[in-house]
């Protein structure tokens, strides 16, 4: 399965569910994902494509209004 790694070190990678066959997405060390990673994807390329995003997005600074 994939790996990636949060900027504050953390490792988060897919497995497989076995209940329902798709894929999912966990931190290696436990701890609660994100609401946005906390779904089912129908492959690995997804799923990888949304964590990808996810650090992506986490690293950009936030505007307040």
């Amino acid at each position: 399965m994939s790996k990636f790694v949060t900027p504050k070190g953390k490792e988060v990678a897919t497995f497989i569910c076995p209940k329902t066959a798709h894929y999912r997405v966990k931190f290696v060390q436990g701890g609660e994902l994100p609401e946005v990673l906390s779904g089912l994807y129908t492959s690995e390329r997804v799923a990888d494509q949304a964590i990808s995003q996810y650090l992506e997005e986490s690293k950009q600074p936030r505007v307040r209004d």
